[in-house]
């Protein structure tokens, strides 16, 4: 990727190399403490997507904050299986169907933002003024606050919830100890508060009445 012209004051035409995965990467390894992303327009090229998730998850594994931001569009345009089981990445999403552009915030210290496949006037330009990338994190973050979870978004969270997922979310839903659940179940005692604390991790959740809670607004509790 290189800088253009300055086209306004604290503003940098980019243009992408043709390898728009390691541009991705590249600019994902400059992370040092928080990264916004918001994907709002499907883009043709699916692998820097890919690409970035595997950065992403190497960023979430050093502690870093990750915030991602993506349109009903965008997730519509691929496979949602992946992140739907990923329960490192899963929190990490929400899904809004507010107006954004894609954008790319860096430590609060610079924002690319782009166009999306088929635009009139492509475009892809860096902002680096303090006021600006101000602006644009608070809109951005604001935005990912409001939006939905993954999990929680209609048509979006079926697949993330096996029998066996049912089914412990079920004895939590009762209020079974854990070593009834986990021999009603047919488990071990550690495999079973695995499986409640993988799901506290899905559901974006930190306690386990707050699990009952998420449930019952997903559908997934049985009736009565």
């Amino acid at each position: 990727m290189r800088k253009d012209d300055a086209i306004a004051p604290g503003i940098v035409r980019l243009h992408p190399s043709e390898d728009l995965g390691s541009d991705v990467k590249h600019l994902l390894r400059r992370v040092r403490s928080e990264a916004v992303v918001a994907v709002s327009s499907p883009v043709r090229q699916e692998r820097h997507y890919s690409l970035g998730h595997t950065v992403i998850r190497g960023l979430l594994a050093e502690g870093k904050q990750v915030r991602l931001l993506y349109s009903p569009d965008f997730l519509d345009s691929r496979d949602r299986r992946p992140l739907l089981e990923d329960s490192s990445l899963s929190p990490k999403i929400r899904v809004s169907s507010h107006d954004f552009h894609n954008t790319f915030i860096i430590d609060r210290h610079a924002a690319i933002l782009w166009s999306g496949a088929g635009a009139a006037h492509p475009y892809m330009v860096m902002v680096r003024g303090p006021a600006l990338v101000g602006a644009i994190h608070q809109f951005a973050t604001r935005t990912w606050e409001s939006a939905d979870h993954l999990s929680t978004r209609p048509g979006f969270g079926s697949a993330e919830f096996d029998d066996k997922s049912l089914a412990v979310l079920d004895a939590l839903n009762r209020g079974l100890k854990d070593e009834v659940a986990a021999r009603q179940l047919d488990v071990s005692l550690r495999t079973y508060r695995r499986y409640v604390a993988d799901l506290m991790v899905r559901l974006d959740v930190t306690t386990r009445f707050q699990v009952g809670v998420r449930a019952a607004q997903l559908g997934l509790l049985p009736p009565g």
